[in-house]
């Protein structure tokens, strides 16, 4: 994928002229500052491309993105954390509990005359997420919960932070109860367990997340 490209996937996104796109802008200057952007562009990008990258931040520069893609620039250049990498190295068999929450405008999620098939939906939420979704009164609105649960849940341990919406699956007892945990393709050192509550209203949705995160027992091998 050559510059070119880039340029008219994040035009694609933004919905700005491919002119008005320098490499010194950073992607929230485009109006990439809220999840469904970035994460939108992310997913466009990676089956472009059919490689992945890492989370996109509101502060990456358009020139870094290129330079990301092109392999000249570090993938740890795409979002930055603090203390991130020293949290997760200081984590113990101890239980090591992280809170995370998540806000959106319901408006920003994409229209879709079928949401089993619109790129956004399809990329971004499991087949199940998205027919539970089609048995409520609006279907956005429940799907939005959803990402915000998923946002939520990312943003609770830096470990998780890098995870596609996709290695997350959101899904509700019998009593209506939301609950979530990680796809069977996700491979972590670690074991989780995630306590979830999803809210919205006509307009914005919200989700917050408290993620009890364990490092795995290694079993001996036997002799």
């Amino acid at each position: 994928m050559n510059n070119e490209e880039v340029v008219a996937a994040i035009s694609r996104i933004t919905r700005k002229k491919p002119a008005d796109i320098k490499s010194h802008i950073s992607l929230g200057t485009l109006g990439l500052s809220s999840s469904f952007g970035l994460s939108a562009l992310r997913s466009l990008l990676e089956a472009e491309c059919a490689t992945r990258i890492p989370a996109l931040h509101p502060d990456l520069k358009v020139g870094d993105l290129l330079g990301l893609l092109d392999g000249t620039a570090p993938k740890g250049d795409c979002h930055t954390e603090s203390g991130s990498e020293a949290a997760i190295a200081s984590l113990s068999g101890q239980g090591n509990v992280g809170l995370g929450m998540d806000i959106q405008e319901i408006e920003l999620m994409p229209l879709a005359s079928d949401y089993r098939t619109h790129s956004f939906y399809s990329s971004h939420f499991a087949a199940t997420e998205i027919a539970t979704a089609l048995l409520k009164p609006d279907p956005r609105i429940h799907l939005c919960g959803v990402f915000c649960a998923k946002e939520a849940a990312k943003k609770s341990h830096p470990s998780l932070l890098n995870l596609r919406m996709s290695d997350l699956l959101v899904s509700h007892d019998r009593q209506g109860k939301p609950e979530l945990h990680l796809s069977d393709s996700v491979v972590l050192p670690y074991s989780y367990d995630f306590i979830l509550s999803i809210s919205h209203t006509a307009r914005i949705a919200a989700a917050t997340c408290i993620t009890v995160c364990r490092a795995r027992r290694v079993e001996p091998v036997p002799l």
